[in-house]
C-alpha cells in the first residue's frame, strides 16, 4: 500500500528507534526516508537498507551493497555516513528524494510502467510513450547560476548520478556535495529521442547539442501540458516544482 512504509518509519522514529531498515526497492527506501527525515531535528534516526528491488539505483548512488545477504551483515558491522537529499515542493505537497525528480517524458513512462515488473515492462512503456510524445514548453530557473526556457522532452533534477535501473542521467552528480544537477532533454523529435535514449545508460546523451546540464543548489521547474512528475521512480505531485538540495539530511548505515 503506498505510504505504508512512510507511516511505519515515522511511527518508529517517534517511538525512539535509533535505526530503521528499509527492505525492498528504491520506492520503499524513498518512503522510509520520507518517514524519518522530516523528524531529524527532534527524532534523529539512522536509516539502513536491504535492497531487493529490480532497479536498486540506491546501491549505485549511495554505496549500498547489492547482495541482500551481505547487506544484512552490514546492518551489524557498518558505519554511519551523512548523505544529501533533494526536496521537491509543489502546490499542496512536498517530498524528499534520493536519486532524482523528473517531469515530462520520463514521468509519463513511469506512469505507464507502474511500480511492478522489470525492464521489459519499462521498455514497453517507453515505446508506448514515444507514440504520443511531443516536446512541451519548459522553464527552468535557478536562483544561483544558469536558467533555461524552451521546448523539452524532460527535465530531470538529480541528487545522484543514476536512475531507472542504472541510467547515468547525470554522471557528475554526487550525494555529498550540497548541489543538484539538472539535465534538460531539449526539443528532440520522436525518432531522435528514440535514437538517443539508449545512450543514457553510459552518459552519452550529454553529447547531444539539444541536451543541457548544469549544477545549482536549487531549481524551479514548470512545464506546460502534462504535469506528471516522478520522484525516485514513484509518481507524485504537480507543477510548478521547487527543488532544493538538503545537504547531509540523511543518516545512512553503509
Amino acid at each position: 500500500m503506498p505510504g505504508h512504509a512512510t507511516a511505519l518509519a515515522e511511527e518508529a522514529a517517534r517511538a525512539g528507534a535509533p535505526l530503521v531498515v528499509a527492505v525492498g526497492g528504491d520506492g520503499t527506501l524513498n518512503e522510509v526516508v520520507n518517514g524519518v527525515v522530516p523528524l531529524r531535528e527532534t527524532h534523529p534516526v539512522t536509516v539502513g537498507a536491504v535492497m531487493t528491488g529490480r532497479g536498486r539505483d540506491a546501491c549505485r548512488n549511495l554505496g549500498l551493497l547489492r547482495d541482500p545477504r551481505h547487506a544484512v551483515r552490514r546492518l551489524a558491522d557498518g558505519h554511519v555516513v551523512s548523505r544529501d537529499l533533494g526536496l521537491a515542493t509543489w502546490p499542496g505537497g512536498r517530498r524528499f528524494f534520493i536519486a532524482a525528480v523528473g517531469v515530462g517524458f520520463d514521468a509519463v513512462v513511469v506512469r505507464r510502467a507502474g511500480t511492478r515488473g522489470g525492464r521489459l515492462r519499462y521498455l514497453a512503456a517507453v515505446l508506448a510513450s514515444l507514440r504520443d510524445y511531443r516536446p512541451s514548453p519548459v522553464v527552468v530557473d535557478a536562483p544561483v547560476g544558469e536558467s533555461w526556457s524552451g521546448a523539452a522532452a524532460s527535465v530531470i533534477v538529480c541528487n545522484g548520478a543514476h536512475l531507472g535501473g542504472g541510467m547515468r542521467i547525470a554522471p557528475t552528480a554526487r550525494v555529498d556535495d550540497g548541489l543538484l544537477d539538472v539535465v534538460v532533454l531539449g526539443g528532440l523529435g520522436r525518432a531522435e529521442l528514440a535514437l538517443w535514449l539508449p545512450t543514457v545508460f553510459w552518459g552519452g546523451h550529454l553529447a547531444n547539442r539539444k541536451v543541457r546540464s548544469w549544477r545549482a543548489p536549487a531549481f524551479r521547474v514548470d512545464m506546460a501540458g502534462d504535469s506528471s512528475l516522478q520522484l525516485d521512480g514513484e509518481l507524485g505531485g504537480g507543477l510548478p516544482l521547487e527543488i532544493t538540495a538538503e545537504p547531509a539530511a540523511l543518516r545512512l548505515l553503509v
